[in-house]
């Protein structure tokens, strides 16, 4: 038996070893990222029978396993991609919270000093120095939208190229995957790649912070991974490249494309991005449905304040008796309207021309022509609009779109019919505060006082009052000059207008429509009761003759022309900070709910594949013992063999 009792040493020996081995691997690799816990299998060698008896041989070990459970892994899997998405979406907002308070103080300081420079000016029209300050804190808010413009401009740059480097990152980690696949498959023939199946899992974890992805195993234990559960990105020992390219209808909205193993111009454009997941998942959804939306929104504000500040000012006559040219730029310059259109179709150009600030939403709107009728969404409630067409008439071949129900403050205008499919972005408002301009260059040209101005007879009875404005009609149409002043009476039923001479026909005789009288180029509002005999009369102004107009500027304060008559500038810009302040809070909540449910799960998995040192520290010491004593047992092997040996 002596011999057997050497064998049986060895192999404990020999076991031994290999568990000293597995426990130092195990103590090494504690502070390795994705390293599993090892452990060294033990099982009886086969026995011997003798003597009527079973006898045991000794040990072998079996295998190293890997202390790995695959449920909880992909528990942690789909943690973290929750917890990237959105700890970089609160990252991303955040910067636009920050950013967006900080625009928005210095455009209520400006406005505010806007209006107290145009209080000045109404108090003395004549004082070329209002007038300059006036026009100075116009600039003022000018640059903060300008400023604000190319500050979320520059910002969506910086995403792009974000994007580039993720793309080239997950075909990188994909391509790592798939040697390691190939790797597992050729090494599984001889035993379990514990190393190499942790490296595989630390890649997939890796992935997964990027995109959302599912995986399945193969029986050759290989691993294919799908973005979403749709494309497939690594399939065995091939692995999908991932690309950015210049997005259609805008080149600057770039989309993500698959690109085939070895075959890199076969590609498969991944449709809606933005549900991708993972910290690409969140670039994708801040760049199109926060950022893009938010400079619209924003834009809208310049485009209101443009128009307001222009409409006002057609209404007067600057310090130099002319008629008042635009304050701001204008909103429907060719070039401004052009830049609201985009399409897939290069051979096809459009136009939005703005016709109603008012009714304007600050929202972008897809359009898609299927042959036959237009459909108008918008790309960030999904709300779909009826559209009306009109034209071509001939010999142009234009064609005229227009929302019906509701009216959203705009048209569009197509240079030809769409071919079926053809898809257009229609973005009203984005360029507004890029193109938010002051178009006046000193003070005498603001037209802060009326053109035409009313003057109440005062034997009136009446709580009856007269506004004028001007309206645009063509040259032919205006009210010459040598008709003024009109005088309007009130004959106990009827309104009559008649000119200085008392023009037979009157200019007008009847009640308003909708409390208005339009007569050539004046508009003349009624308002209140008037008593029979009540008389009124209306008449030009020039130089810096009164402060009618100045305090139809002052009255924009205070007035509400947005958002379809329901806010004022202040409201719409408050509004706006409000939606993203609340975005940003409860992303934040988000992030910190997905970072403890990540913690919880992460925390499940190392209990059973985490290295425990004061666990492998008694294991240490256990199988040194273990050794120790199988040695001995050798030993006792040798000297028993010795002396039958020296037996004579």
């Amino acid at each position: 038996m002596a011999v057997d009792m050497y064998q049986t040493g060895v192999s404990g020996l020999l076991a031994a070893q290999s568990q000293l081995a597995t426990t130092g691997h195990n103590i090494a690799n504690v502070n390795t990222e994705g390293f599993s816990r090892q452990r060294a299998e033990q099982s009886t060698t086969l026995h011997m029978y003798s003597g009527a008896q079973f006898y045991g041989t000794g040990t072998r070990v079996t295998d190293v396993t890997r202390m790995y459970q695959e449920y909880a892994f992909k528990d942690v899997l789909i943690n973290n991609t929750e917890k990237a998405g959105a700890e970089a979406l609160y990252n991303h907002l955040s910067f636009l919270d920050q950013s967006l308070a900080g625009v928005n103080k210095g455009l209520a300081a400006s406005l505010d000093d806007m209006y107290k420079a145009i209080n000045a000016v109404t108090d003395n029209p004549g004082n070329l120095g209002n007038r300059e300050l006036m026009l100075a804190n116009a600039k003022d808010i000018t640059s903060h939208f300008n400023e604000y413009y190319s500050s979320l401009e520059q910002e969506m740059t910086i995403k792009n190229r974000d994007l580039d480097s993720r793309a080239a990152h997950v075909s990188s980690i994909t391509a790592g995957i798939a040697n390691l696949n190939q790797e597992i498959a050729n090494a599984g023939l001889n035993g379990s790649p514990n190393d190499l199946l942790d490296q595989r899992d630390r890649l997939i974890q890796e992935l997964g912070q990027e995109v959302s992805i599912t995986t399945l195993k193969d029986k050759n234990g290989m691993i294919s991974v799908m973005l979403g559960g749709r494309e497939p990105l690594v399939s065995g020992n091939q692995a999908y490249g991932m690309e950015v390219r210049a997005g259609s209808p805008d080149p600057q909205q770039t989309e993500l494309y698959l690109t085939a193993p070895g075959k890199p111009e076969l590609a498969t454009r991944i449709k809606g991005s933005q549900a991708l997941g993972g910290e690409m998942g969140a670039l994708f959804h801040y760049r199109d449905q926060i950022l893009g939306p938010n400079l619209s929104d924003m834009g809208k504000v310049a485009i209101s304040i443009a128009d307001a500040f222009n409409q006002v000012q057609k209404q007067g006559v600057d310090l130099n008796g002319e008629v008042g040219k635009n304050f701001f730029t204008d909103i429907n310059t060719s070039e401004a309207k052009a830049n609201r259109f985009l399409s897939s179709n290069s051979g096809m150009t459009g136009a939005v021309e703005i016709t109603d600030t008012a009714m304007l939403t600050g929202g972008e709107y897809k359009l898609k022509y299927d042959g036959t009728d237009y459909k108008l969404t918008d790309t960030t409630t999904g709300k779909a609009y009826d559209v009306g067409v009109t034209g071509p008439v001939a010999p142009s071949t234009e064609l005229t779109l227009a929302v019906l129900d509701p009216d959203l403050g705009f048209n569009i205008t197509l240079s030809e019919a769409p071919k079926t499919n053809d898809e257009m972005l229609i973005r009203p408002t984005r360029q507004g505060g890029n193109d938010l301009e002051v178009n006046l260059n000193t003070g005498d040209q603001i037209a802060a006082s009326g053109s035409v101005m009313v003057d109440a007879n005062k034997d009136n009875t009446g709580t009856g009052k007269v506004e004028v404005k001007l309206v645009d009609v063509t040259p032919a149409d205006k009210i010459d000059e040598n008709k003024y002043p009109l005088s309007v009476k009130f004959d106990g039923t009827n309104y009559v207008v008649t000119d200085k001479d008392g023009s037979v026909p009157a200019l007008f005789t009847g009640t308003p429509t909708d409390g208005a009288i339009t007569i050539g180029d004046v508009q003349i509002n009624i308002k209140g009761k008037p008593e029979q005999y009540d008389q009124f009369v209306i008449k030009q102004a020039k130089g810096s003759g009164n402060n009618t107009n100045a305090l139809a500027f002052a009255d924009i304060q205070n007035k509400k022309w947005l958002d379809n008559g329901k806010s004022t500038v202040t409201d719409s810009l408050n509004k706006t900070a409000v939606e993203i302040g609340g975005l940003t809070k409860n992303q934040r909540v988000k992030a910190l709910a997905t970072e403890a449910s990540y913690n919880q799960s992460y925390d499940r998995m190392l209990s059973t594949s985490g290295v425990n040192l004061d666990e492998e520290a008694a294991n240490l010491l256990r199988f040194q013992q273990s050794y120790m004593a199988s040695a001995r047992v050798v030993t006792v092997a040798s000297e028993t063999m010795n002396t039958l040996l020296q037996i004579r």
